[in-house]
């Protein structure tokens, strides 16, 4: 497996913001723990809430979780990812490190208040590690189309996109000269759109405020992106990081990791309990990646 998640913080941004108490934020990471292996992993059943009736059923909990013994008490064991599997997953290509000059409309229905898997944070994720790989994303095009309330009936963009696509490709090959962006027709710009597909906003700027420190543009303001665990315990949100890299307790704490926490003797001896070969340290490339990669 090439996850893992020693030195992951989880709830530490909430932990900043004040939303969760230092009580709570050692409490839940002295609980988190990990998957079990999957040679360990067992059948799933019935869930902790509501009836246990056909389709019903917890595919994942504590039955596959590696758990403190005690309530946290001795602090439940993290997961050491496999570095040769998370070398092979760079090798092989599995993991998009931002390198494609193809035309892309990355079109998604609005799910965040259903708790969908297909989250939207995946757009701009995408359209991160190609700036991260030579700073160019203009090839890619993100659209939004409002799924709420939860349940509505999801109309469908996919044909107006296609129309879109079929466009910006016939005017490459009528201007091979050209770069993909600069053959762009009019319509291949970033938007949003109501529940029913009507145009809410477009062109540049409307994403504002997720990838930059800029205003929140129209689209960013009427559909907000939620985050992700590990976004909240200081990942990055292109994501990406297999194993990160580790820091001492005493240095994230000299770093000012917590903000306005000022972690007394015992909270110190807590997180070094918890965390007994440090915590993540974000500023630095996933160990996870091959040297000759980076």
């Amino acid at each position: 497996m090439p996850w893992d998640n020693v030195g992951v913080q989880y709830g530490l941004k909430a932990l900043r913001d004040g939303k969760i108490t230092p009580a709570q934020f050692l409490d839940l990471n002295a609980n988190v723990g990990s998957w079990k292996r999957s040679a360990d992993m067992v059948q799933e059943g019935c869930p902790y809430v509501g009836a246990c009736v056909p389709g019903n059923i917890d595919v994942w909990s504590a039955r596959n979780m590696n758990l403190s013994p005690n309530g946290g008490a001795t602090p439940a064991a993290r997961r050491e990812g496999n570095r040769d599997a998370m070398n092979a997953a760079y090798r092989s290509g599995m993991v998009f490190r931002g390198k494609i000059d193809i035309p892309i409309i990355d079109w998604r229905n609005y799910l965040e208040e259903s708790l969908n898997m297909h989250n939207s944070h995946q757009s701009f994720a995408a359209r991160q590690r190609m700036l991260n790989y030579d700073g160019d994303a203009s090839n890619q095009v993100i659209w939004s189309t409002d799924g709420r309330p939860p349940g509505a009936a999801l109309f469908d963009q996919t044909p107006q996109a296609l129309q879109v696509i079929d466009e910006w490709m016939r005017n490459i090959a009528a201007h091979p000269e050209r770069s993909v962006a600069a053959n762009k027709p009019p319509d291949a710009v970033d938007a949003c759109f109501h529940t029913d597909g009507s145009l809410l906003a477009k062109g540049d700027g409307v994403w504002n405020g997720i990838l930059d420190s800029k205003p929140a543009g129209a689209c960013t303001q009427a559909f907000p992106i939620y985050s992700t665990s590990r976004i909240v315990a200081g990942g990055p949100i292109e994501g990406g990081v297999f194993k990160c890299a580790l820091q001492p307790v005493a240095d994230a704490i000299a770093h000012g990791l917590y903000g306005s926490w000022a972690p007394s003797a015992a909270d110190v001896a807590r997180l070094q309990q918890i965390f007994p070969t440090g915590v993540c340290d974000y500023t630095k490339p996933d160990v996870g990646k091959p040297a000759d990669l980076n």
